[in-house]
């Protein structure tokens, strides 16, 4: 196929083909997934409506039962008095009855209002029990059930009862058949609890048949439906399954419980199959705990997006029939133009310039072929210039080329000898830095060796000071210690002899002792004494004797002690006796040998300062003469650097320039070669010129 034509109608052919493909899948896609998801979102919206209007309901009661309770504990002050006072009670279920037929009748769906009394400390029957049979008609008070009637296991009769208050907290309890007024029952308890005892409950019950009546007339698509389920994925109200059936049993439905058993998959469109049927599901968790279950098949949610589809793919065939027709129409009239212009460009390519009847009107054109038209022509009259330009560049090119390469030839012999030349020179300067980078290592070595001699000399410099330092602090501490021990053997000596003098006081224990010793005796000889005229007394005389023993006891106990106290004393006098010898031994010590190795320290420590001045000015004398060394060396060092880095400055010059000269001849040998193909070129120039006609 090589006409443009055909290219361009195949082309606009392919390309609606191609979009609507693309849009038409992309479309099919979007609508498809999006009138699904409007499918599903519709789910969701009649799942959360009539959800939430179950749940107003629910929070109406809740509510209710709430301010019940609040009142109930502003009015139970005194729990005592209610466990014991049964006009307490009495008087309390007045007020309780009137609060209850208030709250009661202003709650819409409430069917009972109550509050029942702890068995235990009431009578079985106390309380309040408000019934109604529906939201028009008034409460009656009737008699509450009796307890003493049933077991507390009997949940069918008084579970209502045990439940919430085995609980502990407010609870919905699961929809059940109140047998006492045969309806089912969904109830909301709160057990009354005050400083952890309980008193009993207060509650509402709605008649659960508003919410199947409710279930029963939901709708959704064509046979979508709605049910009630529990927390653990059991039935509690369906149209077509029983109360109670475990819906992970029934066959397919498992991936169903473990949605609604899922907080996170809540209020979303889940899909699921049973008895192998896809179908799509919602539910919305009550405050009760229920989950209220919108389902339906999933083909009812697609049948909307498959309409979609079929609208789609009917547009999509016309449209691609259309765009065949323009497809040719289009083509003719592109291809017109660019068939003329080939013309004129198969003349331009065999070099005949001469002009084309076509030209104008193509160049009067306002589209891209009038463009391509004038561009043609303006081509062709610059390719007329150019060759006429060629010629005029073709005879100076010729006299040119002459002249510089005779230019050349005499460059290249110059350069050769200029590289010789400038070789040799730069050979000559690298020994010479040779050489002087030896001598400058070397001055480099005698100044180091010099800055280490300079560094030894401020070590010692620094060490006899040091040294001088120690010395002086040697004398002043010895000088210090010498003065404290004298004065510590003098103080030491005082308090010698003043202690020596108190330990005399010990022997004034021994005299007290022996008058505490003289004073019992004489209570032991009354105690006897009283023993004695005691006995005499008969039984008169027993509490005396008591006493007389007790005293006669007394009085060997301090005996005892005071024996006691002797030995202490002896002790005490021996441990003085040795305290004064050793002191003596201590005294004798310091005056005799403390105190004279003192003296010589201080004669040590004054002729330690002394050599260590004279070697500290030692030490000062060599640094000074280190210093002028290496101020001498430094400018050496200084001098002979200059002239390595001005040596090595030379070399490296020359060498650069031996480098340039080669360089230099390298780019006239690449000039030559440029020269000869330059003069190819010419000949080849002369032979495009003559395949010009104009």
């Amino acid at each position: 196929m090589k006409s443009i034509k055909a290219r361009i109608i195949l082309t606009v052919v392919v390309c609606s083909l191609l979009s609507a493909g693309i849009c038409g899948g992309i479309s099919i896609i979007n609508s498809g997934k999006s009138e699904y998801e409007d499918s599903k979102e519709e789910m969701r919206y009649v799942c959360e409506n009539q959800g939430a209007q179950m749940e107003a309901q629910l929070e109406r009661v809740e509510q209710s039962v709430n301010t019940a309770y609040s009142v109930v504990l502003q009015q139970l002050t005194d729990v005592e008095a209610f466990k014991t006072d049964k006009a307490y009670v009495d008087a309390f279920t007045v007020i309780m009855e009137q609060m209850l037929y208030e709250i009661g009748g202003n709650t819409e769906g409430a069917l009972t209002a109550y509050i029942r009394y702890n068995p235990d400390f009431t009578e079985p029957d106390s309380g309040v029990f408000l019934t109604r049979n529906s939201d028009g008609e008034k409460f009656t008070s009737i008699t509450p059930t009796d307890f003493t009637m049933y077991d507390p296991s009997d949940l069918e009769h008084v579970g209502w009862y045990y439940i919430p208050v085995q609980h502990g907290a407010p609870l919905w309890m699961d929809p059940y058949l109140n047998s006492n007024i045969n309806v089912y029952m969904v109830s909301y308890v709160i057990p009354i609890i005050i400083d952890g005892e309980s008193i009993g409950i207060i509650g509402m019950d709605i008649d659960f048949g508003k919410f199947t009546d409710a279930i029963d007339s939901a709708s959704l698509f064509e046979s979508g439906y709605a049910f009630l389920a529990n927390g653990d994925g059991n039935i509690v109200y369906h149209k077509d399954l029983e109360t109670g059936t475990d819906i992970g049993s029934l066959q397919g439905a498992e991936s169903m419980k473990q949605a609604l058993t899922d907080p996170a998959k809540e209020r979303t469109a889940l899909s699921y199959r049973f008895q192998g049927e896809a179908k799509e599901l919602c539910y919305m968790t009550l405050r009760n705990n229920m989950r209220y279950v919108m389902t339906a098949p999933e083909d009812e949610l697609k049948s909307a997006a498959a309409h979609i589809v079929l609208l789609i793919l009917c547009g999509a065939f016309i449209a691609m029939g259309i765009s065949v027709v323009i497809g040719a129409v289009i083509g003719s009239v592109i291809t017109r133009p660019i068939t003329q212009i080939n013309e004129i460009v198969e003349k331009t390519a065999q070099f005949n310039f001469q002009k084309n009847e076509n030209s104008e009107k193509l160049c009067k054109r306002r589209d891209e072929s009038g463009n391509m038209a004038n561009s043609l022509r303006e081509m062709r009259a610059s390719l007329r210039t150019m060759v006429v330009d060629i010629q005029r560049a073709h005879s100076d090119l010729d006299d040119t080329l002459k002249q510089l390469t005779n230019i050349t030839d005499q460059v290249q012999i110059m350069s050769g000898e200029n590289s010789e030349t400038t070789q040799g020179l730069a050979a000559a300067m690298e020994e010479t830095a040779a050489a002087m980078e030896t001598v400058n290592n070397t001055v480099a070595q005698v100044k180091e060796r010099a800055q280490t001699i300079r560094d030894n000399s401020k070590e010692g410099e620094k060490a006899s000071i040091e040294s001088k330092q120690r010395a002086d602090n040697l004398k002043n501490t010895t000088g210090v210690a010498q003065d404290k021990t004298t004065q510590m053997y003098r103080s030491v000596q005082e308090k010698t002899a003043a202690a020596m003098e108190q330990a005399k006081a010990v022997e004034k224990i021994n005299q007290l002792t022996q008058s505490i010793l003289d004073i019992s005796s004489q209570t032991n000889l009354l105690a006897l004494n009283a023993s004695i005229e005691a006995a005499r007394a008969g039984e008169a005389g027993k509490g005396f004797a008591v006493v007389a023993d007790e005293i006669g006891g007394l009085a060997a106990q301090t005996s005892s002690t005071v024996g006691n106290i002797n030995g202490i004393t002896t002790e005490v006098n021996q441990a003085v006796k040795n305290m004064e010898s050793c002191m003596q031994e201590t005294l004798a010590f310091l005056e005799e040998t403390v105190l004279r190795d003192y003296s010589g320290f201080m004669d040590v420590a004054e002729k330690y300062t002394e050599d260590a001045s004279g070697f500290e000015g030692n030490m000062k004398a060599i640094g000074q003469e280190v210093d002028t060394l290496l101020e001498a060396i430094v400018e050496i060092a200084d001098s002979i650097n200059g002239i390595t880095t001005t040596v090595g400055e030379a070399a490296h010059n020359i060498t650069s320039i031996a480098q340039k000269t080669q360089d230099v001849s390298q780019l006239v040998e690449g000039n030559v070669e440029l020269m000869e193909n330059n003069a190819e070129n010419v000949v080849k120039l002369r032979q495009i010129v003559d395949m010009f006609q104009n």
